[in-house]
């Protein structure tokens, strides 16, 4: 009995030509070309990693030693976490999603209480995250899961303290001599957060809890980003040398560096004599208004040469402001938002203009940020019937808008209902709905203007008459 072989069709295969004229197959160059990429990779790894960590592209500590020297910078990072967190947070029942009291007291719950710091609610959470995306580039908030596996607490975790891994899969903080390791949000496989290892049968007590991390984009790394006041680090600095400056010279009590040549046969000592006087008995504050009577013994001279030539103060104000103002440009802050109070070239204010420009390109895209990370949370607590969203910041001209109101009003274009509606005064009111018309306005006819002249003419004589009268009284 003979068996039968089934020969199927023969499979094609690929070839590439190459420039050395060498018929390659395809999966081999495929194979190569993964190679090559991956090879790239890890040349470039062993020049920035540490332990498997990512080293940041600039050190972050230095960034809050800035801020907590310059008031422009401080002030505007503050400035946007209070804007971003704005007059707190609304929630909006998900679409298709029917209303379930007990989930919304859920939720309100969490926000009020996220984690088990009395003191602490979402709202104080993400100002400090804010905080830190404007500082140093980046944030990190930890998730923390119950038994059951949901979310069950959040805290902010200073971002100067983050490193990551090359795998962005894990992130260490460190603290002096203290380290940890956190998973990153939605990573299934446990590690150890004392050695950052993958293991199982962890228990609660060593295993790691997960990380909410996001960043600025940073065209120069892949794994940490950039604070907006980069750019003007520069500006930053001059601010704190101007300031230190101002101050030497306030300690100083206006005595300029200088030269003092001593000419002739002094006394052996008297240069360094002269020199304790001026450091501990002119100098500082304290020693206001002292005087230095110097004796010359005779042939001898003593001169003063001052070193610093006088600062012309129009062209040093000119000078500030520019600094001051590229520290402003870097975060879009309209000026009086932390403060200052600017004017337009003609004398109007820019307020409401820039104020547009801060909100639109600032505010809403780190608000939009904020949401989703939230509306993630809320989805990893099994709360998926509402989502959350920023109340819009109020940043209105309010005098502007009633003056506005009162013109539509008048005109019968708008109720006192539309305006009560719009300007957010509270509940409408029964007789509110009713359009009125301003009573001094003339309609446009043939008849009303006809009226309205032959009532200026009447008006006119009326006044020549009375002119008229009292002329006659004067003469008589």
């Amino acid at each position: 009995m003979s068996a039968q072989v089934k020969i199927g069709k023969p499979k094609g295969r690929v070839f590439v030509y190459t420039s050395m004229k060498e018929l390659v197959p395809g999966e081999r160059l495929r194979e190569f070309e993964i190679q090559k990429d991956s090879k790239q990779v890890r040349e470039e790894e062993k020049l920035f990693l540490h332990e498997g960590l990512v080293s940041p592209p600039f050190p972050p500590e230095s960034f809050l030693e800035l801020q907590q020297s310059n008031v422009y910078f401080d002030r505007c990072v503050c400035r946007i976490a209070e804007d971003v967190a704005g007059r707190g947070l609304r929630l909006v029942l998900a679409e298709g999603k029917e209303e379930i009291e007990e989930e919304k007291k859920a939720i309100q719950q969490f926000l009020a209480k996220p984690n088990k710091n009395p003191n602490e609610s979402i709202r104080g959470i993400i100002q400090a995250c804010v905080e830190d995306l404007e500082v140093v580039g980046w944030m990190g908030m930890e998730a923390v899961r119950s038994l059951d596996g949901l979310v069950n607490e959040v805290y902010h975790v200073p971002a100067h303290t983050l490193r990551v891994h090359k795998s962005r899969k894990k992130y260490r903080q460190e603290r002096g001599q203290s380290k940890v390791w956190f998973k990153a949000f939605g990573v299934k496989e446990d590690i150890n957060k004392d050695t950052g290892k993958q293991e199982k049968g962890l228990d609660e007590k060593t295993r790691a809890n997960e990380l909410i991390y996001y960043k600025h984009y940073y065209a120069r790394s892949d794994y940490y980003g950039r604070p907006p006041i980069l750019g003007a680090v520069g500006s930053v600095l001059a601010l704190i040398g101007i300031r230190d400056y101002n101050l030497a010279f306030f300690e100083n009590y206006g005595v300029p560096a200088a030269i003092i040549v001593l000419e002739g046969d002094w006394e052996p000592g008297s240069d360094q004599k002269l020199r304790e006087f001026l450091d501990t008995e002119i100098r500082r504050t304290e020693n206001a208004h002292k005087t230095m009577v110097l004796v010359t013994p005779e042939g001898c001279k003593a001169t003063w040469i001052p070193l610093v030539t006088e600062v012309k103060e129009a062209a040093f104000k000119i000078y500030l402001k520019i600094l001051r103002d590229e520290v402003l440009v870097a975060y879009s802050m309209p000026g009086y938002r932390i403060g200052l109070s600017e004017t337009g070239s003609l004398g109007g204010s820019t307020a409401e203009e820039s104020t547009k420009i801060y909100i639109s390109s600032v505010i809403d895209s780190l608000q939009l940020t904020m949401e989703e990370i939230l509306n993630q949370i809320l989805k990893e607590k099994g709360l998926v019937n509402y989502r959350v969203e920023f109340i819009d910041l109020d940043v209105r001209n309010i005098d502007a808008e009633v003056d506005r109101f009162e013109k539509l009003f008048g005109m019968g274009a708008i109720t006192p209902n539309d305006i009560r509606n719009r300007l957010d005064l509270g509940d409408p009111y029964d007789l509110g709905n009713q359009y009125y018309v301003d009573n001094r306005y003339i309609p446009v006819g043939g008849a009303e203007l006809e009226k309205a002249d032959q009532f200026s003419i009447a008006l006119n004589e009326l006044r020549r008459t009375a002119r008229a009268i009292l002329d006659e009284r004067k003469t008589s």
